[in-house]
């Protein structure tokens, strides 16, 4: 990474865009492989984004930069709140971009538990204004059910399930899982389909509260938006990989967007979620080992637990039940605590596991 982030090309994109001798702290990291650090000068300040440029093979796919500026504009031509784009190089992996400040939804509950279920109204308000705004998509994004998300769906069979069962797959498991899914979905109503942030979690939401109504919300790490299935930012938002929400909480915020849809798109919507919601925890739960086996990124492996619990949940639902008897079938019991070893699981992954 140091070679292709190079820290002489992010003070000549600074100087150039007017921010030169500004001081830089890191914000952090993301899940690819893009460096976020805050600039300020002059008692202003701005977030600086330094990525591997779109058009290189190392790049993550759904990080392309030129999709954030697009996105971006979008989302504020919507009237929800995104950062404004003050400078671009594209070529070099640089945005400069409106510092919405260090509120992030996650810490907030954090630290004033007081106000939780307020921002998760709020959060569920956003997606319901999105949900109205977007029938029609103006921006140019992928479709979710072509892309690598809802491909990634079958990394618990690839990834996890030899991880924990401590052998190979056979020839034709993925096949056979993904059968039972289309199986599933095949009976579902049409899904409503509209934009997605396609990563709509607490802690890329920020707290924008001298803003009025959902633009008190401030969306960012969204240029992996797509075009799909309505429930799916829901599903991020109340059955998120990273924690276990409140179930009063998740009830309300639940009830609150099906009190605003018509009946018959509540139908759609109340079908999809928990078929979604499996996906999400499939593709997760996968990940994790995937990035800790491949790249020795193990911070996600902390999440398996709260994963074992939404799959749980998931395979409860009755639209679900032949799933939850293909898992049993196979040996899968995501009650079991068990320990994943990835010295050992790296021998089990499958050379064609995706």
């Amino acid at each position: 990474m140091s070679d292709v982030l190079n820290p002489f090309d992010r003070a000549e994109f600074l100087k150039n865009s007017g921010w030169s001798n500004a001081t830089e702290s890191s914000v952090g990291e993301d899940w690819s492989q893009r460096k976020i650090f805050r600039i300020e000068r002059n008692h202003r300040t701005a977030i600086l984004m330094h990525a591997v440029p779109d058009d290189d093979p190392r790049a993550t796919p759904g990080h392309a930069l030129k999709d954030f500026v697009a996105i971006s504009n979008y989302i504020r031509d919507i009237e929800c709140s995104a950062p404004e784009v003050y400078a671009q190089d594209l070529r070099k992996g640089l945005l400069l971009v409106e510092d919405f400040g260090h509120d992030v939804f996650a810490d907030t509950i954090v630290s004033q538990p007081s106000v939780q279920m307020d921002l998760y109204g709020l959060a569920t308000k956003t997606l319901i204004h999105l949900y109205h705004k977007t029938e029609s998509v103006a921006v140019e994004i992928p479709d979710y059910f072509k892309g690598h998300i809802h491909k990634g769906r079958s990394r618990v069979v690839d990834w996890y399930m030899p991880a924990v069962l401590e052998r190979p797959n056979p020839d034709g498991m993925t096949d056979d899982f993904l059968a039972v899914l289309a199986s599933i979905e095949k009976k579902l109503p049409p899904v409503r389909r509209r934009f997605l942030h396609a990563d709509y979690h607490l802690g890329n939401l920020m707290w924008l509260p001298a803003r009025n109504g959902i633009q008190q919300t401030g969306l960012v790490d969204f240029q992996g938006a797509l075009i799909g299935p309505a429930p799916y930012d829901l599903v991020n938002l109340l059955d998120d990989a990273r924690r276990i929400v409140p179930e009063d909480i998740r009830e309300y915020c639940l009830n609150k967007f099906y009190q605003e849809l018509k009946s018959e798109d509540a139908e759609s919507f109340q079908a999809w979620y928990p078929v979604l919601a499996c996906h999400f925890h499939c593709r997760v739960i996968g990940q994790a080992i995937k990035l800790a086996v491949l790249n020795n990124k193990t911070r996600l492996m902390d999440l398996i637990p709260i994963l074992r619990h939404h799959l749980r949940r998931d395979l409860e639902h009755p639209v679900l039940a032949p799933l939850k008897d293909w898992f049993r079938d196979v040996g899968v019991d995501f009650s079991v605590k068990t320990p994943i070893n990835l010295e050992k699981a790296a021998h089990f992954i499958r050379p064609d596991a995706s």
